[in-house]
């Protein structure tokens, strides 16, 4: 869980929101601390600069595997968020969201009044937040195989970037469960290895070709690893075979 909710990215595409960073971050949140900087813009940024206006924050809490804490500055207002975990029943994390939001200038009863309507919007704020929860987790760039018979949707951390490993059935179910489209946009996929795969639906090419399509407008091939025949079948009937490098 703690992992899933601080793996530093680029984009988080459950939010729709790019992230700069003033700090190194190659080696993940574990760059990340108390008073680092970074500025947010909405939608993917595609390696370009933020604006002038993007949104200033700073990591104001961190305690590792305990909690969270950001202050993101605006012109008119300055929104704290803090999130916490304690365990809860046996193999489950209890998640606290406390979202606290202060007008800046203007006369007292101005900020009385825009005070009460903040209220309700920290408290959508902290709804959409825990809504969005399932979804940072589908996104956790960790080693983990989703062990169901015949099924597996792995990412793997390589030197140059993640490696999605298709290993098994990939059928309908196991491409909407697995989030097979959140895994390969949460973070830099350099290369899909399929050489484990025995069957892939044609529901995964399209996750698969807006991945290729990235790639490439990055300047990266989209590297597919591994012989196999099933994938080969599949991407030939959809005209997709000339999309990927492949990598024997």
């Amino acid at each position: 869980m703690w992992r899933s909710l601080t793996d530093v990215t680029s984009y988080c595409p459950v939010c729709d929101v790019s992230y700069v960073f003033d700090d190194d971050t190659t080696a993940g949140a574990r760059a990340i601390g108390p008073g680092s900087r970074f500025v947010c813009v909405a939608g993917r940024l595609e390696g370009g600069e933020p604006p002038p206006n993007a949104v200033a924050g700073e990591v104001a809490e961190w305690a590792e595997e305990r909690c969270l804490g950001t202050r993101l500055t605006l012109a008119s207002e300055t929104w704290q968020t803090h999130i916490e975990l304690d365990d809860g029943q046996p193999g489950s994390t209890r998640v606290t969201v406390t979202v606290a939001c202060e007008p800046k200038g203007g006369s007292r009863l101005r900020r009385s009044l825009r005070r009460r309507a903040l209220q309700r919007l920290a408290q959508h704020t902290v709804d959409s937040e825990l809504a969005k929860l399932p979804a940072h987790m589908g996104l956790a760039p960790v080693e983990e195989a989703v062990e169901a018979p015949g099924e597996a949707i792995v990412m793997q951390q390589e030197a140059d970037g993640w490696v999605l490993h298709l290993r098994g059935e990939v059928d309908a179910p196991a491409v909407r469960r697995l989030n097979l489209q959140q895994r390969l946009e949460g973070v830099t996929v350099v290369a899909v290895d399929v050489s484990g795969l025995t069957y892939l639906d044609a529901v995964a090419l399209p996750p698969l070709l807006r991945w290729a399509r990235a790639a490439s407008r990055a300047g990266r091939p989209a590297r597919v690893r591994g012989a196999n025949p099933e994938f080969d079948r599949v991407i030939g009937v959809m005209g997709m075979s000339s999309v990927f490098l492949r990598e024997r």
